[in-house]
């Protein structure tokens, strides 16, 4: 056997990506509705995807597909049984299994036991059977199709030879035309409910015993070729003919729906629901619900319209074997719209729930709206200026207009799909840009832009940038709370105005800069704000954010858009899709009673045409009138069905163990047993096959015998184990989806056997023999210490006298820097004291502080070890410039001091400005490239005469003044203010 390469895996985990026709596959204009009444499900709500051979599918062409019940899915093609496990395909070919004869495989089959049965294009016939390949000896010809009773007999149908009878103790039998069939070339088997056993032949339909065929002679049915066959539970049959698909009994048969009858029916399949699947020669699939008949073709999504095979998995997908790959139809929680549906423009920026139902989506080609009523989309202000406009942000006044935030018309106002006012550069505001709009309960409009807030009422605006407190000018979310102050969000910080004061919260223990849009608190204390760290909850009543990041689980940290639906669910939109929390969940882990919450993340797999959600203008999301979430994408917008959504967990299947490797050898994983003895490496490949949520499956594992910890894999599917002692393990690996209940768990079993002395045997006599010989040595041994007793007597003075050396040279090391080899914080405050006696004797002392500006974005981006070189590269510049009686130390983290000994406050700002230059002149492209460094310095003195200051004073004061440069823009040298008198 053969694992597929990995270039095919990769390539099939990307499946999603390319699924067809943009996710809309099926969308409601495309869709061939040909009578009947609207059903709650048509093939518009699938979401399409399709595999071909650029995915790892070996053959373009799928003749069967049967799912196992271990969750596999298994794909007869013409190049082998291809194994899918939800992330890659595995072939297996006729050099993988004995029996199987040819690499052809048209047949494929699962029992009633549970048996996967497959058949070639030379007669071989081989099962799947508990995790092994088995055969039986081969037909004559092609086998077609294979059926297995209950009882154990097996029936394979052939292209040449009629139908074959494989008892359960290996005799057969065969019938032919000569016994009753209309022909012997066969193309489909079925067993109806009452046990009687259909055969489809090239010259029409007949039952079948195991010593003669009666052909079909009732009423009905054409005359010609019969393809395909499926037993209903009722007793009724469908039938796949040249002409159309028909359902009847032994009595007759009539059409299943008139409009089928043009078309050759390759395959028929049915629902548990009721729902009829018609795969057709080369029209594509039909869908039959009563009256009512829906095509899917190469327009909308089938790689190729000839249908050869159909299947639903037990998570509820429907796969689809075609001439041209493989694809599957399932319903999606998350809808798609684009182009293809009548947006401007795939760009979708900002999404509105207006008062009336309707829904406003702004993209970079204009803005569009959503009928409440008829679902419609419509371009507003087609042929106008406005059909052309980058909209960026929108929002809804009180009268019921929708105010647009334009990339660069400013922020128009339209009323029933007309500009009627605009305010732009012309008429004040700072930048035509305009991110965010907010009409206020006071009536008041406030205008976000990259150039600042404007607030607008009747007779003026007014601005707020920098000089009125701003952290930053880049205004991309605006919010009203509950007292009425308005919150701004910048790419710097949080702005609060309130009675016109702004007041700028202290988000930097946060470390989050980016803040895209607002949230009320579920007790209305506070407001939520998304920013690029995370959650951050900000008391109204003032106090320290409380940040929720990925270490309390939330699946991504950059958050564009936070909204509560009326279930109390939280959703939260980034560059990696949709995630789905419990607002509860998340307000207890900010009050510290809850550690993690649990989240679910939606993607491509769901229906997003792209899993990147846009940010940086408001609103990002919205919630409609049918609490549906429409989320603006980079690829269309994205609308969540939350009832569709809480629908989608499905319980995982066992975790399967697909390859056990013991030095390069594989092992049957269910009879590993006892490896020999040796440190050996052994790799466990292993995966929990579920086709729907592969992508969402989080493993662990625990080597019972060696640790009871779990160790988290993550997404991983590979476990290597080395370095065992000899020891009885057994490993147990646990599958489960975050957010989904249950846990799935499997165990395999082995032991390791020790080498000849590794045998408790062996250590016991080996215990004795030592204790023999520690007795013999015991003697000697003291004998020998009272002879080097006198030896040691006369070192001990030596060693002494090296000890004392060795404690100075500790003391001089403990009042170093080890990093930077300057002196440390405890040699410098000694040094402070040392110099009191300066100072009372008039002597002048000066304190450096110097901290250094961009530090940790090079941690951050480039690892500690280049953190390392930056600070020794600072010390060195420190250094070249103190004096001998100087004392330079490292203050603590990337600080420095230096105290400079009898020097007045003009000589160290100039000390201090050298060493800024200095440190600005530093090159960090060998640590560093692309990032530079820069030192903020402050200075304080003690003063001489009667203005000489306490020593005290001196790092309070030179902190202020850091302080102070570092505030004023960073790079600059500032000295403490007026200094305090000595009492």
């Amino acid at each position: 056997m053969q694992s597929a390469p990995s270039a095919r895996a990769s390539a099939c985990r990307r499946a999603t990506s390319r699924a067809v026709s943009r996710l809309r596959a099926c969308t409601a204009a495309a869709l061939l509705v040909l009578c009947g009444t609207a059903s709650a499900h048509s093939l518009g709500d699938d979401f399409v995807e399709a595999w071909t051979t650029r995915d790892g599918l070996p053959h373009s062409t799928i003749n069967g597909i049967g799912q196992t019940s271990d969750g596999y899915l298994w794909l007869a093609t013409w190049e082998g049984i291809a194994r899918y496990d939800g992330h890659e395909f595995r072939l297996y070919r006729r050099t993988d299994i004995a029996g199987l004869g040819d690499d052809s495989v048209r047949a494929l089959h699962v029992g009633p036991r549970g048996d996967l049965w497959a058949g070639s294009a030379r007669g071989g016939i081989v099962r799947w059977h508990a995790g092994h390949w088995d055969s039986r000896p081969p037909v004559g010809g092609l086998v077609t199709d294979l059926l297995e009773e209950r009882g154990g007999r097996l029936w394979v149908a052939t292209g040449r030879s009629g139908v074959v009878h494989i008892e359960r103790d290996g005799t057969r039998g065969s019938v032919r035309a000569a016994q009753g069939l209309p022909s012997d070339t066969v193309n489909a088997l079925a067993r109806d409910a009452r046990g009687t056993i259909w055969v489809a032949t090239s010259q029409g339909l007949a039952t079948l015993t195991t010593r003669s065929a009666q052909k079909y002679s009732g009423a009905g049915l054409p005359a010609g070729p019969v393809f395909s066959l499926f037993a209903m539970p009722d007793g009724r049959l469908l039938v796949g003919t040249e002409h159309g698909a028909y359902v009847g009994d032994a009595r007759s048969f009539q059409p299943l729906h008139p409009a089928l009858t043009t078309q050759t029916a390759t395959r028929v399949w049915r629902d548990a629901d009721g729902i009829v699947w018609v795969g057709t020669n080369n029209a594509g699939l039909a869908r039959v619900d009563g009256d009512r008949v829906e095509w899917l073709d190469a327009r909308h999504g089938l790689p190729n319209n000839r249908i050869l095979a159909v299947q639903r998995d037990s998570e509820g997908s429907l796969w689809v074997g075609t001439n041209g790959g493989l694809v599957r139809l399932r319903p999606a929680p998350i809808h798609t719209f684009t182009r293809q549906d009548g947006l401007a423009d795939d760009f979708v920026r900002s999404t509105l729930a207006a008062r009336d139902g309707s829904l406003w989506i702004g993209s970079g080609q204009g803005l569009d709206r959503v009928d409440p009523v008829s679902g419609n989309i419509s371009h507003v202000g087609f042929g106008t200026h406005l059909a052309d406009v980058s909209v960026l942000s929108l929002a809804q006044d009180r009268n019921g207009d929708i105010l647009a935030g334009t990339f660069h018309d400013g922020l128009l106002r339209i009323h029933d799909g007309t500009v009627v006012d605009s305010v732009s550069m012309a008429q004040g505001l700072p930048s035509n840009e305009v991110r965010a709009v907010l009409a206020a309960r006071d009536g008041r409009l406030w205008i976000g832009t990259k150039q600042g807030v404007v607030v607008r009422d009747a007779t003026r605006l007014l601005a707020y940038g920098a000089k009125e407190g701003l952290p930053a000018e880049f205004v991309q979310a605006l919010y009203e709370d509950a007292n009425g102050a308005i919150w701004v969000g910048t790419s710097s910080g949080i702005a609060i105005i309130r009675d016109g004061r702004v007041v700028a919260p202290d988000l930097t223990a946060t470390d989050a800069q980016y803040v895209y849009s607002f949230l009320s608190s579920a007790d209305g204390r506070a407001v939520w704000a998304a920013t690029d760290r995370g959650l951050l909850r900000v008391p109204l009543a003032g106090g320290a954010a409380m940040r929720i990041d990925r270490s309390n689980g939330l699946p991504f940290e950059k958050i564009f858009a936070a909204i509560v639906d009326r279930a109390g669910r939280l959703w939260l939109t980034g560059n990696d899709g949709i995630a789905r929390l419990r607002m509860a969940d998340v307000e207890a882990a900010a009050a510290g009673t809850g550690r993690r919450v649990d989240a679910h993340l939606f993607g491509r797999a769901d229906g997003m045409a792209s899993a990147q959600a846009n940010g940086g203008s408001m609103p990002a999301a919205a919630l409609d009138s049918s609490d549906r979430l429409w989320v603006a994408t980079a690829i269309g917008v994205a609308r969540v069905d939350p009832s569709a959504a809480a629908r989608t967990a499905t319980r995982l299947p066992p975790v399967a163990i697909e390859r056990f490797e013991v030095d390069g050898r594989e092992f049957d994983p269910s009879a590993v047993g006892e490896l020999p003895p040796g440190d050996h490496r052994i790799v466990v490949r292993f995966v929990a096959p579920t086709l729907l949520n592969a992508q969402r499956v989080r493993y662990r594992y625990r080597l019972d015998g060696m640790s009871r910890a779990w160790v988290d894999l993550a997404d991983s599917r590979e476990v290597q184990l080395t370095h065992l002692d000899p020891h009885a393990f057994r490993l147990r690996l646990q599958a489960s989806v975050p957010g989904q209940p249950g846990m799935v768990e499997t165990d395999v079993d082995f032991r390791i056997q020790p080498y000849w002395w590794q045998r408790p045997a062996v250590w016991l006599a080996g215990f004795v023999l030592a204790i023999i010989l520690l007795a013999a040595a015991y003697a000697g041994r003291i004998r020998q210490l009272r002879r080097t007793e006198r030896r040691l007597r006369a070192l001990v003075d030596d060693r002494t006298e090296a000890l004392q050396v060795q404690t100075r040279i500790a003391e001089r090391l403990a009042r170093t820097d080890t990093l930077t080899r300057l002196a440390n914080r405890r040699a410098l405050d000694l040094a402070l004291d040392d110099q009191l006696v300066d100072i009372a004797q008039g002597q002048p002392i000066c304190l450096v502080l110097v901290d250094v500006d961009g530090f940790k974005p090079i941690n951050d981006l480039h690892g500690h070890a280049a953190g390392d070189l930056a600070l020794r590269a600072v010390a060195d510049v420190i250094r070249a410039h103190a004096r001998e009686q100087d004392v330079a130390s490292r203050w603590g983290g990337d600080e420095f001091a230096l105290l400079l000994v009898g020097c007045t406050l003009e000589h160290a700002i100039a000390v201090a400005e050298r060493i800024r230059v200095a440190v600005a002149a530093l090159d960090p492209a060998t640590f560093a490239p692309g990032l530079s460094i820069s030192a903020s310095i402050g200075v304080a003195c003690s003063g001489t005469g009667s203005r000489q200051l306490s020593l005290r004073s001196l790092v309070p004061r030179a902190d202020e003044a850091l302080y102070r440069a570092k505030r004023d823009g960073r790079n600059r040298v500032r000295a403490a203010l007026e200094p305090d008198l000595v009492v």
